[in-house]
């Protein structure tokens, strides 16, 4: 994400645009991206005709769309107020969702902005509905997010891709100083009566677990300042887990790497599906590798 050159970042003219445009204009501070696009897209429908009927003096639909567009690039000037990144606003007609993916699909930004709503029911976009259909990095907004990155939490499982998930939290830091927490969750395994395990079992798991987060900081190089933790799930959400991890760690944001499903796996919900889902309170980048995706979505689409 740091060295990313486009961001596309979605508005709907509600409220939460001022909390995405705030948001996105502090992280472009320190990311330094060349290019932002805004996106807004009309709803077809007969919404649409009857706000165009408040309006005598707009007459064609590219006046409606001029309107828009001057709204939005008023709420823009408020928060951009550098001569960097280049800002470009793009208005749409259609369906938000397939709108959105067709666009992304076309431009391929190398990172898509939305808001994440939690307290404006019934406003805006869903982002949820996308994360399956786009091949780039997504980050999700919620409308009570801090200008803030003192504290970062990463989600790692020691794999290839979380490792490239902490490098990108490590690079935020060397731009603001912020401290990292590596975060590895692990449970055991189902327990019911009368196969319970044993201590020296789970003493088992422990010590495993210790000497995979060891061999993952020597073959990916981990800095010792940061503090890859470990830590157990016994009930509820997995993202209860991170939740207590963000409560502990204040953290600011919170990154995770996702991996490309295999097709029969499409409708099952994987980690990145629940963080997804969890209200944080606070932003989350979900983390692509883009090439990869986008291979994974033509098979996907071809067969």
């Amino acid at each position: 994400m740091i060295n990313s050159k486009h961001w596309m970042v979605c508005v709907d003219l509600t409220k939460m645009d001022h909390v995405l445009l705030g948001y996105t204009s502090f992280l472009a501070s320190v990311s330094k991206p060349k290019t932002v696009t805004f996106l807004h897209v009309v709803e077809s429908g007969p919404e649409t005709l009857e706000i165009m009927d408040q309006f005598p003096e707009i007459n064609t639909k590219e006046k409606f769309f001029d309107l828009l567009r001057g709204e939005i690039n008023e709420k823009i000037e408020t928060h951009f107020t550098h001569d960097e990144p280049e800002v470009r606003v793009v208005i749409k007609e259609g369906k938000p969702t397939a709108a959105i993916i067709d666009l992304v699909n076309s431009l391929e930004p190398d990172l898509l902005v939305v808001g994440k709503k939690v307290g404006y029911a019934g406003e805006g976009i869903i982002p949820k509905r996308i994360l399956k259909y786009v091949a780039t990095s997504i980050l999700f907004v919620p409308e009570n997010s801090r200008h803030a990155l003192e504290n970062i939490l990463v989600a790692v499982d020691f794999s290839e891709q979380s490792a490239k998930a902490l490098k990108t939290g490590q690079e935020l830091s060397e731009r603001t100083g912020a401290k990292v927490t590596a975060q590895h969750i692990y449970e055991y395994r189902a327990q019911f009566f009368p196969y319970m395990l044993s201590e020296k079992e789970k003493d088992k798991v422990d010590n495993e677990t210790k000497e995979n987060r060891e061999k993952f900081i020597r073959d990916y190089n981990v800095p010792e300042s940061v503090n890859v933790k470990l830590s157990k799930h016994n009930k509820g959400k997995i993202a209860d887990t991170v939740y207590d991890e963000v409560l502990k760690s204040q953290a600011d944001v919170i990154i995770v790497a996702s991996k490309a499903k295999k097709i029969p796996g499409m409708m099952r919900q994987d980690f990145t599906d629940r963080m997804v889902n969890y209200a944080f309170g606070i932003p989350l980048l979900v983390l692509r590798n883009k090439e990869r995706y986008q291979k994974f979505l033509k098979k996907l689409f071809d067969e």
